[in-house]
């Protein structure tokens, strides 16, 4: 038995936008560009509801943040592209697709009603750590832009300094850094950074 991580989610207001088929298309992209970063297996259902089963349980949280970031980067000029997810730890059996933490992803997700990014484990000590964390971070990115969202996925995909940055998106220091500071980098990155130790410290306990 393993620790496992998987992501159940759904595109938020989906059959709201102008161009619902374009919403799922670029879903589809997304994730493609996701598999450059984080390791893992998914399905897409329902049109707009998709799961992703993770290689490594620590990249939980970073791939969900980064999938977000990348859908609300791609967004439209008059919509905004964005997902709920529900982040389901826990034991899995090699293979077995019905552990805990498919369940608890899967329902996770039905029990999210405004929620935009929810942490579902039977860990006691996780969830007392990273719930409320989770919380805030996903208040974070119900208020990002589309600028602090592609922004944020360069710093946290790249590995590189501001200056590299602006230069590889043609802006000035100046107006990387002050969308950084806007989507609040410096605290997503020390709660991605706590986040991966505390599920480390759950899977090294198996």
């Amino acid at each position: 038995m393993t620790i496992a991580a998987v992501l159940t989610g759904d595109l938020i207001d989906s059959q709201g936008v102008e161009n619902t088929q374009e919403y799922i298309n670029q879903l589809r992209k997304v994730l493609e560009q996701l598999l450059d970063v984080c390791t893992f297996s998914h399905e897409i259902y329902r049109g707009d509801g998709f799961q992703l089963t993770l290689e490594t349980a620590t990249d939980a949280m970073r791939c969900a943040l980064l999938l977000r970031a990348a859908l609300i980067a791609a967004s439209p000029e008059h919509a905004r592209y964005d997902a709920r997810i529900a982040i389901g730890i826990g034991p899995a059996p090699e293979g077995n697709r019905y552990g805990e933490a498919f369940v608890l992803s899967g329902q996770g997700l039905d029990s999210m009603k405004k929620e935009t990014l929810g942490l579902f484990t039977h860990d006691a000590t996780l969830l007392d750590r990273a719930e409320l964390p989770t919380a805030f971070v996903a208040r974070i990115i119900d208020q990002w832009t589309r600028v602090e969202a592609e922004t944020w996925w360069l710093h946290a995909t790249t590995n590189t300094s501001q200056k590299a940055l602006a230069e590889q998106v043609g802006k000035s220091q100046v107006t990387v850094h002050k969308a950084l500071q806007r989507a609040e980098a410096p605290l997503i990155d020390r709660y991605l950074t706590r986040s991966r130790e505390w599920i480390q410290e759950l899977t090294d306990g198996r």
